[in-house]
């Protein structure tokens, strides 16, 4: 699943064998941000639907800066409600062997 918000996390969850909650610094978000506004901005990315341009706001800029102290706490206090195990994702080394040893399964 895609996405953080809780409130549809007892349709979500439950249907789990595992949580990825990818929590990288805000920094890295930021910056990811800024460079796929850079790149895009104005046009819709491959993966985006037509019509959907790539544009930023303060109101996301807020969101990612503020995500750890106001959002993490209630989105970590939800996941403890459900039987499924959390893998949490805090860096780009930990997403490149996690995709490495994904990629070694048959």
């Amino acid at each position: 699943m895609d996405g953080t918000n809780p409130s549809s996390f007892d349709l979500r969850v439950p249907r789990a064998d595992l949580f990825i909650w990818v929590r990288m610094p805000r920094h890295l978000c930021l910056w990811g941000v800024m460079r796929r506004w850079m790149k895009w901005r104005g046009q819709a990315r491959p993966e985006m639907t037509e019509g959907c341009p790539e544009r930023v706001s303060w109101e996301f800029f807020r969101y990612i800066w503020t995500f750890e102290r106001r959002f993490a706490p209630k989105i970590a206090s939800e996941l403890r409600r459900y039987p499924v195990p959390v893998l949490e994702i805090t860096s780009r080394a930990q997403m490149r062997r996690l995709l490495d040893l994904l990629a070694q399964q048959p």
